[in-house]
């Protein structure tokens, strides 16, 4: 694995890791924005492609967020990492927020995309999940970045992966806290903000490249619903429903979860699987 810091034309930077060999396959993290969020879907995926993963502006090793950001700022500095390393065309999978960023790339420069993969995303916030952001945003504000994180490991995790698995999240829990940057809490609520007022619903029908769209059943972030209407508003979409595994799906049924992107990224529809 290799990686660096890629600049953008504003001056800031982005640190990225590439790992794997063949052809070109971005992963885009949703909300946290950390490169580390794939490190194991990253290594499964790293056999067949050459696997792009970064931190976004104001996460991890990458450059400070000031003030406010978009949807398409996400996206612009995507396509700067792109240009740094020489990629033209790529894969995309895009999670949650990530997923956001996807459909904006798809929009904005479609020949930039070979395949996409949209997972537990959305086109535009349905009324429960702004209700459910606009909460987020008030502990973040009342409580800071720490106690935000230690709630939303309950939302993300579906509740019998959390289970099993408590002793290990409270470890992340630490480390996040110990790496935490000032500003974080400005970051995430910026971030949460460009969430909200990102809106593709009435552009889906422009997205022409080959598009698979995946979520999880008990996801209660990004509701299954929202997947079936992005689904339902691409023109050809697949979608993929899987039966649990919560917002993180590909933590909790990495099995599962593989099953549903990694044949469609490399090439298979689903005329070619039977499905």
């Amino acid at each position: 694995m290799t990686g660096g810091l890629a600049p953008l034309p504003d001056g800031g930077s982005l640190a990225y890791t590439v790992r794997g060999d063949g052809p070109p396959l971005v992963l885009i993290s949703g909300l946290g924005g950390l490169a580390s969020f794939w490190a194991a879907f990253g290594e499964v995926c790293a056999a067949h492609f050459t696997v792009v993963t970064y931190d976004h502006r104001g996460v991890g090793g990458s450059s400070a967020l000031a003030g406010d950001t978009s949807i398409a700022a996400m996206r612009d500095d995507l396509l700067a990492l792109l240009d740094h390393l020489g990629i033209g065309a790529t894969a995309m999978l895009g999670h949650s927020t990530g997923g956001a960023i996807a459909q904006s790339v798809a929009l904005a420069a479609p020949e930039r995309l070979t395949r996409l993969v949209l997972s537990a995303t959305f086109a535009t916030p349905c009324a429960y999940m702004r209700r459910l952001f606009a909460g987020r945003i008030e502990l973040l504000d009342r409580l800071g970045a720490d106690a935000y994180r230690r709630h939303a490991v309950t939302l993300l995790n579906a509740p019998y992966w959390l289970n099993a698995n408590d002793a290990l999240v409270e470890r992340e829990l630490a480390a996040a806290a110990a790496r935490g940057r000032p500003g974080d809490a400005a970051v995430i609520r910026a971030r949460m903000l460009a969430v909200l007022a990102h809106d593709a619903q009435a552009r889906l029908g422009e997205i022409a490249c080959p598009t698979r769209v995946v979520v999880a059943a008990d996801d209660i972030v990004t509701p299954a619903y929202l997947s079936e209407r992005l689904a339902a508003g691409i023109q050809d979409a697949e979608f993929r429903l899987l039966p649990c595994g919560g917002h993180y799906a590909m933590r909790a049924e990495p099995e599962r979860y593989r099953d549903a992107v990694l044949d469609f990224l490399r090439g298979a529809t689903a005329a070619d699987t039977g499905r």
